[in-house]
C-alpha cells in the first residue's frame, strides 16, 4: 500500500520527473507533468531516451547524461533551450534541470539510475526576453534622441545616472541626491521642487530648469514618474533627462529677434499713423479748398458772364471781325472756367461723408442718362445697345455721375463721319479673370463686370493707366472740349465702391471700360 502510495505521488508531483537508468538511458519512470512537458504518453516507458526524444544528442542532453554518470555528480542547467517534436510540430521550450545520480551503495563505480528534474521556464524566458528587446529599442531610441536616465532613491538618498546623464551634468560619478541638486541653478530648484511635489500627487513630473555647471548655464527637461513601493509609500522616482540648451538658446534669440521686430514695427506703425493724420488733414484742407476755391469762383464767372452778355448787346454791330474773334474767345474762355469750376466742385462733393448705399437698379439708372444726352445723342445719331443690368447697393448721385461721363465719353470722342456705337453690357467673373491684378484675398470675389465700349477715336494702351489722372486729357481742347475730370471723377466713384476701374484702348478702333462692383454675398 505504501508502495503504491509512492507511485501515486510521483505520478502527480507538480514537478516533472523522469529516471533513466543504464548506458543508453532507458526511461524507467515518467510522470505525468513530465510527459506532458515532452508532449508524449506513457508508452515511452521502457525506451531509450533518444529513441523517443530524437533530438536529444544533438541538444547535448545525452552528453549531459554521461558527465553525470561519469563524474557521479549532479548537474544543475537553467534556461535549457529544447527543440520537441510535439504533433509532427518542432517547439522551442526551455527548461531549468537537474540531472542527479542514483546508487545503491555508495561504492558502485556507477549509479544504479539518474533522477531527471525539468521545470518549465519557457514562459518566463519568452517574457524575458521580449523585455531585453524592449531595454535594447529603449536604450537605442534614448541614445539616438542624446537622453539621459536617472532615477533617485528617496529612503538611502541616492542616485542612479546612466552615462549620458552624467555627461548632461558634466560629471563622473551622481551618487546623492545633494550631487544632483548642487548642479540644479539656485534660482531654478523651486520649480523642480514644485514639480516633484506635484508629482506625488499625479503620479508623474515634467519641469525645465537651468544647471550651473563650471560657471556655465545649460538648460535640462526631467520628465518621469514617481516610483512607490507595494504598500503605495513614495520611495523615489525615475525619469528622463535632456540637455535643452541648443533649443532654448534658440528661442530665446528668437524671442529676442521677435521683440526688435514688434518694436520696429509698433515704430513704424506709429510714424505711418502720423503720416496717414498729416495726410488726412492734408487731403481735408485740399479738398476744403477746392470746394471753397470753386464755390468761390462761381460769382466771378457769372459776373464775367453777366458783363459779357451785357457788352456784346451794348456793342451790337460795332465790333470789326478781329474785335468778334477775340470777343468770342473771351467767352469760350469763360465757359471752360465754368465747366472746370463745377467738375473740380463735382470732384470734391465724392470725398464729403457719405450716406448710406441703397439700392440702384442700373438699368433705370441708364435710362435716366440717355434720356438727358438724348439730344447729343441725336446730333451725332448714335445707335446705343443696354444689354440686362443688376441692382447694386450704391450711391445713386455718384453713379449718375459715373455713366454719365462714360457714355458722355463715348459720344463726344466719336470719329467724324462715323456713326457712334456705343454698347453696355454686364457680366459675373471672379477677381482673378479680370484684366488687371487685384489684391490676392479678391482673386476668389465674385463681381459685377459693366462693360462701357464705343467705336470711336480710341487711345494708346500705355496711356490707360493716365487717363484717370486729374486734369490728364490725351486731345486738344479745340477739337475735344473738356477738363480732364470726367474719368478722375469716375475712377473715386469706384473706390467709394470698394470696385475698380480700368480701360482697354486702340486708336481709331475706339475704347473699353471695365467696372467691377463686388457681389455681396450672404
Amino acid at each position: 500500500m505504501q508502495i503504491h502510495n509512492l507511485n501515486h505521488l510521483f505520478m502527480q508531483a507538480p514537478v516533472a520527473i523522469c529516471i533513466v537508468s543504464g548506458s543508453d538511458y532507458r526511461l524507467e519512470l515518467v510522470n505525468e507533468r513530465m510527459l506532458e512537458f515532452l508532449g508524449r504518453t506513457p508508452d515511452i516507458v521502457g525506451m531509450p531516451i533518444e529513441q523517443t526524444l530524437t533530438e536529444a544528442r544533438k541538444q547535448g542532453l545525452i552528453a549531459i547524461l554521461d558527465t553525470v554518470r561519469q563524474t557521479r555528480q549532479p548537474y544543475y542547467a537553467r534556461q535549457f533551450p529544447s527543440i520537441i517534436i510535439i504533433n509532427g510540430s518542432r517547439e522551442s521550450r526551455y527548461f531549468d534541470l537537474v540531472f542527479k545520480p542514483y546508487f545503491l551503495n555508495p561504492e558502485d563505480a556507477e549509479p544504479k539510475a539518474i533522477f531527471c528534474v525539468a521545470h518549465n521556464v519557457t514562459e518566463q524566458v519568452l517574457i524575458n526576453q521580449k523585455l531585453e528587446e524592449e531595454k535594447q529599442r529603449t536604450s537605442l531610441a534614448l541614445e539616438v534622441g542624446e537622453l539621459g536616465m536617472l532615477s533617485t532613491n528617496w529612503k538611502n538618498n541616492s542616485v542612479t545616472a546612466d552615462r549620458r546623464s552624467r555627461e548632461i551634468f558634466e560629471v563622473e560619478q551622481l551618487d546623492s541626491i545633494g550631487d544632483y541638486l548642487e548642479r540644479i541653478h539656485p534660482d531654478d530648484r523651486s520649480l523642480r521642487e514644485k514639480a516633484v511635489t506635484e508629482g506625488n500627487k499625479t503620479g508623474s513630473f515634467d519641469f525645465e530648469v537651468r544647471l550651473l555647471v563650471n560657471n556655465n548655464i545649460k538648460w535640462i527637461r526631467s520628465r518621469g514618474f514617481i516610483q512607490k513601493d507595494i504598500e503605495g509609500n513614495i520611495i523615489g522616482s525615475f525619469g528622463i533627462i535632456q540637455d535643452i540648451t541648443a533649443q532654448k538658446e534658440f528661442a530665446i534669440a528668437l524671442h529676442k529677434k521677435v521683440e526688435e521686430q514688434v518694436h520696429d514695427l509698433e515704430f513704424a506703425n506709429k510714424s505711418l499713423l502720423q503720416v496717414n493724420d498729416q495726410l488726412k488733414r492734408s487731403n481735408a484742407a485740399l479738398e476744403e479748398f477746392a470746394r471753397v476755391a470753386s464755390h468761390d469762383l462761381k460769382e466771378p464767372i457769372r459776373k464775367v458772364h453777366f458783363f459779357m452778355d451785357h457788352l456784346r448787346t451794348h456793342l451790337e454791330g460795332r465790333l470789326n471781325d478781329e474785335e468778334e474773334t477775340m470777343f468770342n474767345r473771351v467767352e469760350n474762355a469763360a465757359e471752360r472756367m465754368k465747366l472746370l469750376v463745377d467738375d473740380l466742385l463735382e470732384y470734391s462733393h465724392l470725398n464729403q461723408s457719405l450716406k448710406e448705399k441703397e439700392d440702384i437698379d442700373l438699368n433705370k439708372k441708364i435710362e435716366l442718362i440717355l434720356s438727358d444726352l438724348e439730344l447729343l445723342i441725336k446730333e451725332k445719331d448714335a445707335e446705343i445697345e443696354v444689354q440686362k443690368l443688376p441692382v447694386i447697393k450704391g450711391y445713386r448721385r455718384q453713379l449718375q455721375q459715373l455713366f454719365q461721363n462714360l457714355v458722355g465719353n463715348a459720344l463726344k470722342y466719336s470719329r467724324p463721319a462715323v456713326r457712334p456705337v456705343i454698347k453696355i453690357s454686364c457680366r459675373i467673373i471672379k477677381g482673378k479673370e479680370a484684366q488687371i491684378r487685384l489684391p490676392e484675398n479678391l482673386l476668389s470675389q465674385l463681381f459685377y463686370c459693366i462693360e462701357v465700349s464705343d467705336n470711336g477715336i480710341g487711345f494708346e494702351q500705355e496711356n490707360a493707366d493716365r487717363i484717370f489722372n486729374v486734369f490728364t486729357r490725351l486731345h486738344g481742347n479745340k477739337d475735344y472740349p473738356g477738363t480732364g475730370i470726367g474719368l478722375s471723377i469716375a475712377k473715386k466713384v469706384m473706390e467709394n465702391h470698394n470696385g475698380f476701374i480700368y480701360a482697354k484702348g486702340e486708336v481709331n478702333q475706339g475704347a473699353v471700360f471695365n467696372i467691377l462692383f463686388p457681389i455681396q454675398t450672404s
